[in-house]
């Protein structure tokens, strides 16, 4: 999925998402004999405010671009993959969940 490449004038968004998957594979060693649940969930394209923050043009129209192109998620689709997340027997724990539009290959 996409969301595992870099794109350019995304450095640090891009660093960020990689980091927040590597901090969630170590708190899960570190908590999972407590029993604590770690769930890394990774985004595609999603329909929020981003685009708005953006100043560099490029980087402004290589989003747009992206999200014209194809039918994106909604932040209530996250908020699902969350619900269906939390909700499992104790027992059970989720590592990763990546979840996209079915047209963002």
């Amino acid at each position: 999925m996409p969301e595992h490449r870099g794109f350019p004038n995304f450095a640090v968004y891009c660093a960020t998402k990689a980091a927040v998957t590597h901090l969630s594979h170590t708190l899960r060693t570190e908590l999972g004999l407590r029993h604590v649940r770690v769930t890394n969930i990774e985004p595609g394209l999603v329909k929020t405010e981003l685009t708005e923050h953006i100043t560099h043009p490029e980087s402004y129209e290589l989003l747009t671009g992206l999200t014209r192109s194809m039918p994106v998620l909604a932040p209530a689709d996250i908020a699902e993959a969350v619900a269906f997340t939390t909700c499992q027997p104790s027992h059970v724990n989720f590592s990763q969940i990546v979840v996209g539009p079915t047209t963002q290959v």
